[in-house]
């Protein structure tokens, strides 16, 4: 295992079995890392920069499962409605929002272990002798860290290797400024870079995204820069609209044809099984969300077939769990996730910015021409595209259907029959005469649809919009800390910041505005009706 320098002290070897070992299936350190750097990588044309990019590309979402399990899927994955717990762990947790630290504290670990660490190495060797390849390690830099600041706020960024020990915390607001500066950074060398050698492949041999196409990076750094954009929009419109605008006017465009999904294409190495796949079918630690199951079952949607499994309890239906049932009965049978072993972890794909353009055309900005319908319905058409699914001919005009009705065949406490306000009630056919809200509802549901499995950007949209709508946790364990209504904002500092790193901390939470717990609101996340 490498050892690097976090915001506070040296990281340890053993920090894989902080609190771990007696609630998961296989929380552990492991000696061999398959992209660690090895002496002949730093020789060569570009390689004494080039091996540090695949521990970074591989850590946005980690490739190692259970690190990948503490990372996300037992945090956004869960309260983003995609996917619930069979397993209860042996203790009250994420799942019924009493937080576990030992697992809270992977986000910001894994972020500065793999991503920072390996951005400042590059940094060091390559922002003023390779500016291609140091475009490249910012863009992954913005796509990794903006995960970490919408999980926890205020984080250390700006002062990142200006010291060993005690870095301070950034605002959250100054972090996004910085994204956005640094994304111009990034497509300014890129544009150059391709303008001189359109052919250049300098890069292939260490990208596992594009393949070493520039112009594919600078599509996805525009169209993070629309993400990112959004984000903002209720805490700071003006910035949001510049930057959207902004992106979609650059000339090489956005993400928008199958083949420029961002995903770690690794699945031929011998070392990598999909987390997903080990996570719901090995150790049987992750099901279908009852939410998933409501909103997929009641559009009839086929996408449900690529998502999920049918119950081994009934053969004939997806079953989902909800959020904070109680393990008083058994929830082995439940629907897994459809994800195969080979299927490659997804960063972005590209019907993501068909629904970005049609919130902010709804909003009345300037997303290249469209209007939001036909934003929405590329969006809509390019998401089966990318799941594999065909779209019924009548999907898209589909002015009746609805969410359904959720029944836990274990516990019928847990059910929300037709007619709840728990139910979504939006449909799917677009409606020029609808409210503002429904017709952002209606953009959101889809692009959480679509956005399957990445629960961080579903948990993101979830807290910003309030869509779509999430079954309430059953069993709130949070002691009063978090709301059953609006559900978890983000997650507390780690307990080793807290320790080892009290005063920026102290500073970081005055930053924040409010209790360092899982109830409290992010910087963005301002919106009035949620």
């Amino acid at each position: 295992m490498k050892i690097f320098k976090n915001s506070k002290t040296l990281w340890l070897a053993a920090i894989g079995l902080l609190s771990l070992a007696s609630c998961t299936k296989e929380f552990k350190t492991y000696n061999t890392n398959p992209n660690a750097i090895t002496d002949a990588q730093l020789k060569g044309d570009g390689e004494n920069i080039g091996g540090f990019f695949p521990d970074m590309e591989t850590s946005v979402m980690r490739t190692v499962t259970w690190e990948y399990q503490v990372q996300q899927n037992l945090n956004a994955d869960l309260w983003s409605g995609y996917m619930m717990s069979a397993d209860p762990f042996g203790a009250d947790n994420n799942t019924s929002y009493a937080l576990n630290d030992g697992w809270d504290t992977y986000p910001f670990d894994e972020a500065n272990t793999h991503i920072m660490s390996n951005w400042l190495e590059i940094f060091k060797r390559a922002h003023t002798t390779n500016p291609s390849f140091y475009a490249v390690a910012l863009i992954i830099k913005v796509e990794g860290m903006h995960r970490v600041t919408d999980v926890y706020g205020p984080m250390p960024y700006s002062k990142f290797g200006t010291a060993a020990l005690n870095i301070p915390y950034d605002s959250q607001q100054d972090v996004y400024n910085r994204f956005f500066a640094e994304l111009d950074t990034a497509v300014t060398s890129l544009t150059a870079a391709v303008t001189a050698n359109p052919t250049d492949k300098t890069f292939a041999p260490y990208d596992y995204i594009y393949g070493g196409s520039y112009t594919e990076w600078i599509k996805f750094a525009n169209t993070l820069r629309l993400r990112l954009a959004m984000h903002i929009v209720y805490a700071d419109a003006v910035t949001a609209k510049a930057q959207a605008e902004k992106a979609c006017a650059n000339s090489y465009g956005l993400l928008s044809t199958t083949g420029d999904a961002a995903v770690v294409n690794i699945s031929s190495t011998n070392n990598y099984t999909n987390p997903f796949n080990v996570i719901t079918t090995s150790w049987g630690d992750i099901s279908m969300g009852a939410t998933l199951q409501s909103i997929l079952d009641g559009y009839s949607d086929p996408r449900e077939a690529k998502y999920a499994l049918k119950s081994s309890l009934d053969p004939t239906k997806y079953l989902g769990i909800r959020l904070g049932v109680s393990y008083n009965v058994s929830y082995a049978g439940f629907s897994e996730l459809g994800v195969q072993p080979t299927d490659p972890l997804e960063w972005m794909e590209p019907s993501e910015s068909f629904f970005l353009r049609a919130e902010g055309a709804l909003r009345g900005w300037n997303m290249g021409g469209g209007t939001a319908q036909s934003y929405y319905e590329q969006g809509v058409t390019l998401s089966f595209a990318e799941k594999g699914a065909t779209m019924p001919s009548t999907y898209l005009t589909d002015n009746t259907s609805v969410p359904g009705a959720y029944v836990d065949p274990q516990n019928s406490k847990d059910n929300v029959p037709a007619g709840s306000p728990l139910l979504n009630n939006i449909t799917i056919a677009w409606n020029s005469g609808d409210t503002f809200e429904h017709s952002l509802q209606r953009i959101i549901t889809q692009k959480w649809i679509a956005g399957f499995p990445d629960g961080q950007e579903a948990w993101t949209d979830y807290r910003r919009t309030g869509y779509p709508l999430q079954f309430p946790v059953v069993n709130n364990n949070s002691n009063g800390k978090i709301s059953s209504t609006l559900g978890i904002r983000r997650l507390p500092f780690p307990a080793d910041e807290v320790s080892n790193n009290a005063a920026a901390v102290t500073k970081a939470i005055t930053l924040l505005g409010g209790a360092d717990n899982g109830g409290t609101k992010l910087w963005w996340d301002k919106n009035p009706n949620h």
